[in-house]
């Protein structure tokens, strides 16, 4: 009895080595905290996980974003005016969550068919495509909307974090290679 408890705890901690090693914690918690969504690789191999999401990815993305922007100290104008661009990017991203969705659910039924009309399926896509393109674009709007009333230090900062983010993203693709 012993010796199969010493290989239950030995087992339990390889377990939980095998999964810290799937979930990439370096990746997660690298570059100050900052938080990624990625390819990670564990014990079954290659795979993706995102992680905190809990299915609601439009409060995940503005809770990540209000915490950034509270460093920022904007002053009550600047706090207006970004509540302002907050609701239309909220808006924007619960539209494209339910957008998702539907798309997803449609691809899905035209699959489960005998014989899918793969030229319907790719018309869709691009389509598709074509609406996440715009909608990025309106996003992008937003962002320069929001820096433009930022003063020179508050600027300095948001350049500064970009730059730290593309760094460790940097880093990160030549640890891959």
């Amino acid at each position: 009895m012993k010796m199969q408890r010493r290989f239950a705890v030995i087992g339990g901690i390889i377990i939980i080595i095998m999964v810290f090693m799937g979930l990439g914690i370096a990746e997660v918690f690298g570059a100050g905290g900052a938080f990624r969504c990625g390819p990670h690789f564990g014990p079954f191999g290659g795979f993706h996980r995102c992680h905190g999401f809990e299915g609601d990815m439009p409060g995940f993305v503005l809770k990540g974003l209000d915490k950034k922007i509270e460093k920022l100290n904007l002053t009550p104008a600047q706090k207006t005016e970004y509540e302002g661009l907050r609701a239309h990017l909220k808006e924007n991203l619960l539209a494209a969550k339910e957008d998702r969705l539907r798309f997803r659910e449609v691809v899905r039924n035209e699959m489960a068919k005998g014989s899918p009309d793969v030229a319907a399926l790719n018309a869709m896509m691009k389509k598709k495509i074509e609406g996440v393109s715009v909608a990025l674009q309106h996003d992008l709007d937003l962002f320069e909307s929001f820096y433009s009333i930022l003063d020179e230090g508050q600027k300095q900062q948001v350049v500064a974090g970009i730059r730290e983010r593309m760094a460790a993203r940097d880093k990160c693709r030549e640890e891959k290679r």
